[in-house]
């Protein structure tokens, strides 16, 4: 199941990608009350101390239940005659020490208390061991998110197989553990400040590969036509990254420096395996230098799962979306998403297994750690420029100050939060805390900063560690106090908010900058704040780098000597600070800015600057005119290609709103540049071009569809529907049959011929959408999801939604008779697309069914709201 907007085949739009790929976190706003402090997570107290756990499993694929026993070996904290564990919705058979004594225990198995309290045969005395056996099956069901169906996590175990709806769906189960899930699958004590060793021992079909923590000790042939799977894991490490996937898998092997690297996929996609993960060795070589900590254990595995958002990182492999894997021109095209998700789940094997977070409120030194190291990867591999515009400016800073701005706002560390699991998996976890990391480096200055991770890391393997640990480690480093920084960073929450002037003294020849703190305390929030910042600061002059430092006080004023006004002044460089600035700015020192600055993220906000002012009716003709030609001289300039592309997104939209003409000048831009650029560019420029939607321009578009990118071919094919030719539909019907990774080439016919408005595009999309062309078109993959989406896009436009509601509305039913949720809301978002009336009787059987079901009722009301909105236009 994929995403319902596929982002490889929209047309390429440098900001509408950035914003699609980037996890806005659309918290609603609060209201005008005093915030109160959430409830105080205090440590848990403990009363066991969990030595090993041996897990021996079998499956109920029909009833999505694990069964078999939990051998628990512990030891007493003090002297008790009961001991306490988490048990999620499990069903608890029996209990029993290691010599066959049962044990009594008070357990409901409701989701509404997941305490399971097992009575001793006699009161043991502190630090005294004991064995413990239970046996047990589970009941959770862990059903996909019905308003995330390109993917998502849950808790416990999720089952997958093939359905009506989608056979060809692989038959596989993935548990998940983080932060506190892992009782809804095993019994266990369900917090981070435990480390224990593992042993798993899994029975399957032969046909289906385990795959968990440690090192595959054996396997054993049964005679029933099942194997039985066994692995144990000799490092002691925390319960939420237990984890295990089983599904029809290939090995794809590599190796770095003696460890052994797994990657399990899908036979199908075996050679695309291959090359969606030729950098994972380039990657631990890295992370091993970067650290100096060559990676920790013995092996380490990816395993690529569908149905999964992103990733999960457990101890000694990952569960990866399978949205990752891909051909190498694909894969080439999403270097910069792909390789940095498999990056950052092997960044957790160093931050989070080796090292871990003693309690949730120290999440940050898991999830922040590792996705900063992620943006160091990206880095030193593909350079400063995409770290900065990819991950940093439009990815990372905006995750936070989205959340801000909806007024969801704590520190990093707390222990003050309502849940775990959002509170772990927040933006201020991994995004503010990654920013943070980022202004600590520039701070202390590379050598020292890699210092102290270096210390960090090799002081505290297979430890637990607090936020503490990590600012001993950053203080003896750089020989600096700095519990100034991590109380204004971490500590508390806020930013400064800087308002900036400048003036320039003719008669000193020097520039004059001021520098105000305007920021307020939140009274209406009673997390601790603080007044007004310090630290280090770039700024740059005409290209010149000057640092300041900060001082945490209303106003700072600097003055520097130069013998002419400034063409420009660049505040915060490269955007290093968590600030909102407000710095006015005249027409020529944005001109000259995007012209000259050394920072790109500078020369980006001088092109959205610009573009606004072009915008302003009030700017004159002259102006508007400059604006045009700096723009086109980015897109034809060497410029990185993210800036590139940026100005060619707002060269097309001041067009296509009437401010630019679409003159000759640009159409000669546009032509040299489909000749000389790749990929996105390219794609971007083809675009451009198809809005003219000239007839001239077919042979282009025609000689794009060959292209070795299936970005540039999805412009062209939507380019050349634009035109009406009619050369177009003879050559849009031969794509779907050109061969392609996923169903790309369908999904570009698909959107060429919906432009393209021919009424015989209704037979290509019919058969798509009833599977009917599956053997001609597909290479081995399992994207069913996105090209009926296209289909049934195409078929609402040409006004033919009546002849093919009747096939999604059976497999609505056919899913509804199958309990296949994930089916089920696949059909729901056809039938919204589709827009027919009929649908109304989808949501009446709907909310019959779900009636007990108060988060897929939710859903349900959600969906039929929009459907409602559907069927009035």
């Amino acid at each position: 199941m994929k995403p319902i907007f596929n982002f490889k085949f929209l047309i390429f739009n440098f900001q509408f990608l950035i914003a699609f790929l980037f996890h806005f976190n659309l918290i609603a706003q609060q209201n005008d009350s005093i915030i109160k402090l959430p409830p105080l997570n205090a440590k848990r107290i403990q009363n066991i101390d969990v030595k090993h756990i041996a897990l021996d499993l079998q499956f109920d694929w029909n009833k999505k239940q694990a069964f078999g026993t939990a051998t628990i070996t512990l030891s007493t904290l003090l002297a008790t005659d009961k001991i306490n564990l988490d048990a999620g919705m499990l069903t608890i058979n029996s209990i029993k020490l290691a010599d066959g004594t049962s044990l009594k225990f008070d357990y409901d198995g409701s989701d509404k208390n997941d305490a399971l309290t097992v009575n001793l045969n006699r009161n043991y005395k502190a630090n005294e061991e004991l064995i413990i056996k239970i046996d047990y099956h589970t009941n959770y069901v862990n059903n996909i998110d019905p308003l995330s169906l390109s993917g998502s996590l849950g808790k416990g175990l999720r089952f997958s197989q093939p359905t009506s709806n989608d056979p060809l769906k692989p038959k596989e189960i993935y548990s998940v553990g983080d932060p506190e899930s892992n009782r809804y699958w095993l019994p266990c004590y369900d917090a981070p400040d435990d480390l224990r060793t593992t042993e798993f021992t899994a029975t399957v079909d032969k046909s289906l590969a385990v795959i968990s923590n440690g090192t595959l000790v054996n396997t054993k042939i049964n005679s029933d036509g099942t194997h039985t799977m066994y692995y144990k894991m000799n490092t002691p490490y925390s319960n939420y990254l237990t984890a295990f996937v089983i599904s029809e898998y290939v090995d794809v092997v590599q190796n770095f420096e003696g460890v052994t690297l797994h990657n399990y996929g899908y036979a199908k996609e075996k050679d695309a395996i291959e090359t969606t993960v030729v950098r994972l060795p380039d990657m631990m070589q890295y992370f091993s230098q970067a650290t100096g900590v060559k990676y920790p254990y013995a092996n380490y595995s990816q395993t690529f799962v569908q149905d999964v958002g992103t990733f999960v990182s457990n101890t000694t492999f990952s569960t990866i979306t399978e949205n990752m894997v891909d051909d190498y021109g694909t894969h080439a095209d999403f270097f910069y998403l792909w390789d940095l998700t498999e990056a950052e789940a092997l960044a957790q094997q160093w931050f989070g297994s080796y090292i871990t977070a003693k309690d949730w409120s120290h999440a940050w030194l898991n999830k922040s750690f590792a996705h900063y190291f992620n943006c160091l990867y990206n880095e030193q591999k593909n350079g400063c420029e995409e770290f900065l515009m990819f991950q940093h400016a439009a990815y990372d800073i905006p995750s936070y100050f989205g959340d801000w701005s909806a007024g969801y706002r704590h520190p990093i560390v707390t222990q003050h939060f309502e849940n775990t699991a959002s509170f772990t998996g927040d933006n201020y976890a991994t995004f503010r805390g990654s920013l943070v990391l980022h202004m600590l480096r520039k701070q202390l200055g590379d050598e020292k900063f890699w210092q102290a991770m270096q210390l960090y890391v090799k002081q505290n393997g297979n430890k637990l560690v607090t936020t503490k640990d990590f600012q001993n480690a950053v203080e003896k480093a750089s020989g600096e106090k700095m519990d100034w920084f991590f109380q204004q960073w971490i500590y508390k929450m806020g930013h400064p908010v800087f308002e900036v002037t400048q003036n320039y003294d003719e008669t000193k020849k020097q520039i004059t900058i001021n520098i105000k703190q305007t920021q307020t305390i939140d009274t209406k929030n009673e997390y601790p704040q603080s007044d007004y910042f310090k630290g280090k600061m770039i700024i740059e002059i005409d290209g010149r780098l000057e640092q300041i430092t900060i001082q945490a006080k209303p106003e700072n004023i600097y003055t520097f000597d130069n013998q002419t006004k400034p063409g420009f002044i660049n505040f915060n460089f490269e955007n290093t600070w968590i600030c909102e600035t407000t710095f006015e700015k005249t027409f020529d020192e944005l001109i000259n800015q995007l012209q000259n600055s050394k920072d790109i993220l500078a020369r980006q906000s001088a092109v959205v600057a610009l573009a606004d002012i072009a915008k302003d009716e009030k700017t004159t003709e002259e102006n508007k005119n400059k604006i045009k030609i700096e723009f086109r001289k980015v897109v034809m300039s060497d410029a990185y290609w993210r800036l590139r592309a940026a100005a060619i997104f707002q060269l097309r939209a001041l067009t296509a709103s009437g401010i630019f003409k679409m003159d000759d000048e640009t159409i000669s831009m546009l032509l040299a540049g489909i000749k000389k650029d790749e990929s996105w560019t390219r794609a971007a420029l083809i675009n451009f071009l198809g809005t003219t939607k000239d007839e001239k321009y077919v042979d282009i578009y025609l000689n794009a569809l060959n292209d070795k990118s299936d970005r540039v071919i999805n412009t062209a094919a939507i380019a050349l529907g634009k035109t009406k030719s009619a050369k177009a539909f003879d050559a849009l019907s031969k794509l779907v049959d050109k061969p392609s990774m996923k169903s790309q080439s369908l999904l570009c016919a698909l959107s060429g011929l919906k432009e393209l408005g021919d009424p015989r595009g209704y037979d290509i999309a019919y058969k798509a959408l009833s599977d009917l062309t599956l053997p001609r078109w597909r290479l081995p993959d399992f994207s069913i999801w996105d090209y009926r989406v296209f289909a049934v896009q195409l078929i609402a436009s040409l006004g033919k939604s009546h002849d093919a509601f009747p096939v999604v509305f059976e497999r609505f039913k056919k899913s509804m008779n199958e309990n296949d949720v994930e089916g089920i809301f696949n059909n729901v978002i056809l039938i919204i697309n589709l827009a027919d009336p009929r649908g109304k009787e989808a949501f009446e059987l709907l909310k019959t069914k779900f009636k007990n079901d108060t988060k897929l009722i939710s859903a349900i009301n959600n969906y039929e709201a929009q459907f409602m909105e559907a069927i009035k236009k």
